[in-house]
């Protein structure tokens, strides 16, 4: 049974272990990868008990097999929004097994939608030219170097 859970400070290890699987497929894990999964590891521990970062992790059976997680970034308040915080989308993973079976959509849309109640107008991401298909059907648009979607 599939289940999407937000993540919690406890579940550093495994944001920071799709985070390594992630990076290792990208080409892009140069380095110490224990130092790298480390530093990972503690970011998220850290993020996750702050206001600045919230995650999900979908499992099955138990077994995580997809995350995501997301940056808030506070900003100047503007006239008539004295809150402004605006969003960065970031270490979307799912394990090869289980891709193309609409994962990465659901976690995007959850995130999405706990945006959406928080008030956060814009959410930014990068995203791989594979995967890019996925993110424009769900509204966001090319905006310089990333994905964009305005709420």
């Amino acid at each position: 049974m599939l289940r999407i859970r937000p993540a919690t400070p406890e579940d550093a290890a495994v944001l920071a272990r799709f985070r390594v699987l992630l990076f290792r497929e990208m080409g892009r894990l140069e380095g110490d990868e224990a130092e790298f999964a480390h530093a990972s590891e503690n970011y998220f521990a850290w993020a996750l008990s702050t206001e600045r970062e919230v995650a999900w992790i979908a499992e099955d059976m138990g077994e995580a097999v997809a995350v995501l997680a997301m940056t808030l970034e506070p900003m100047p308040p503007k006239p008539g929004r004295p809150r402004l915080v605006e969003a960065f989308m970031h270490n979307v993973y799912v394990l090869p097994d289980r891709r193309l079976r609409g994962l990465a959509g659901r976690l995007t849309r959850t995130a999405l939608d706990y945006a959406k109640a928080e008030g956060i107008r814009r959410v930014r991401l990068f995203t791989s030219d594979d995967a890019r298909w996925m993110y424009e059907r769900l509204g966001f648009q090319p905006h310089g170097r990333y994905l964009e979607l305005k709420l």
